[in-house]
């Protein structure tokens, strides 16, 4: 949730660069919209509760050493276009994706 926070507190700066945000989170929706209602976010937040996007996105691992059934951290800048300009999946679930690599892919 880390990355989640980066993200709403630099919201306005991104929104200055006409830039948009949307997560997605590979959780069961209740979970979700529980802790949403304990930290509101400016921007939307997607749920992936099947994984579906995951696995199409190549992010889903059904076992690993260090999980059983998950979605590991990935992050994609898409531009207007809709091509691809960054994609980093993450090998296991502390390993996001430096924010620096996202901002730097971002057409600023």
């Amino acid at each position: 949730m880390r990355r989640i926070a980066q993200l709403r507190d630099g919201f306005q700066n991104l929104q200055a660069a006409r830039l948009d945000v949307v997560i997605v989170l590979c959780q069961k929706r209740a979970a979700v919209a529980k802790w949403l209602t304990r930290h509101p976010l400016p921007f939307p937040v997607l749920i992936d509760d099947d994984r579906s996007r995951a696995k199409s996105w190549g992010a889903y691992v059904p076992f690993s050493f260090d999980s059983i059934n998950i979605a590991r951290p990935a992050s994609f800048v898409v531009d207007t276009s809709g091509i691809i300009r960054y994609a980093r999946r993450s090998r296991h679930q502390l390993d996001p994706a430096p924010l620096e690599g996202i901002l730097g892919a971002l057409p600023l």
